[in-house]
This record gives structure tokens, sequence and C-alpha cells, in this order.
């Protein structure tokens, strides 16, 4: 019933942006950032779009609200689809995800704006975030980001010889 194109074709998307927010360690360790929602599961942020809002701007707001943290907009991780599993009629959620550079002092706060239900969050290697994410697509786009950023560093390697 869910999966049923009819039920979604009078509905307009719901179009969301999301953080790989990362950062290095001073042993040079790669390390991303997850939250954990209230009651909830340890995710990566993201949240929507606003009508006419570039993703960049919706994204460090997102991540803003969230975490208090500011970071650097980066290359475009994943982008995924999935119907919400809403009690009123259900949508399609497409959902952009992008690296976020975040500076190694910064200090996460959880909830940082009024009204977010964060709870904990948590730098962690990506591993430690593989174990602590449940969803499927949201440990593929940890995935992908962590190959996306050991390219780029094998890169600058070989240009640097």
């Amino acid at each position: 019933m869910v999966g049923k194109p009819s039920l979604l074709a009078h509905h307009k998307p719901i179009y969301a942006v999301g953080a790989v927010a990362y950062r290095y360690d001073a042993r040079g360790r790669l390390q991303v950032l997850v939250i954990k929602k209230r009651n909830g599961y340890w995710t990566l942020p993201k949240g929507g779009v606003r009508p006419g809002e570039e993703h960049a701007t919706a994204l460090l707001r997102e991540l803003r609200e969230e975490t208090g943290l500011v970071g650097i907009v980066e290359d475009e991780v994943a982008q995924v689809q999935y119907i919400t599993p809403r009690r009123r009629l259900p949508r399609r959620k497409i959902v952009t995800y992008y690296l976020v550079r975040v500076a190694l002092d910064a200090i996460a706060i959880p909830g940082a704006h009024p009204g977010e239900v964060i709870e904990q969050v948590r730098w962690v290697r990506p591993q430690g975030a593989q174990r602590r994410v449940k969803r499927k697509r949201i440990r593929n786009i940890i995935a992908r980001a962590e190959t996306c950023l050991r390219a780029r560093n094998d890169q600058s390697v070989t240009e640097s010889q």
C-alpha cells in the first residue's frame, strides 16, 4: 500500500539535505559526527530544504540547529529516496548528503536550537559510526564518504610527490 505510485502521485516530494560532518583528530585519523535523536537511533544530521533555499544554506542551518556546529560544505556524497513512514499519507523523501568539514576544536552540542530533539552527539571513527547506525542506507552513506575522503587524500599524496 505504501509503495503504490497512485497514492504518492498527487504529493510533491519532501526535499532534505544531510551532513557527513567530518574532521581529522590530532593524530590525523578521520572522525565523523553521528547524532542520536530523543527516543530514537543514531544517524547523520539532516533536515528539510525550505522553498527557494540553496542546499548549502539549508545544510549549514540544519547542522547548526541540531549540533551547534558550522563547517565548510564540500562534495555531494549520495542522494537517497524513500517513502516516509508517516501516520498520515506517505510521501516520497529525497535526501542529498554532502561532506561538511568541521574544525578540530569545534564543540558539538546536542539540540543546540530550541525544539530540536537531539539528545547525543559523538565524534567517532567511521567504523564506530557503522556500529552505532542501524539503518543500512545511512551506513552506506558513511562508507561512501569515507571512500571519497580516502581517494581525495590519496590523490593529494600522489600530487605532492
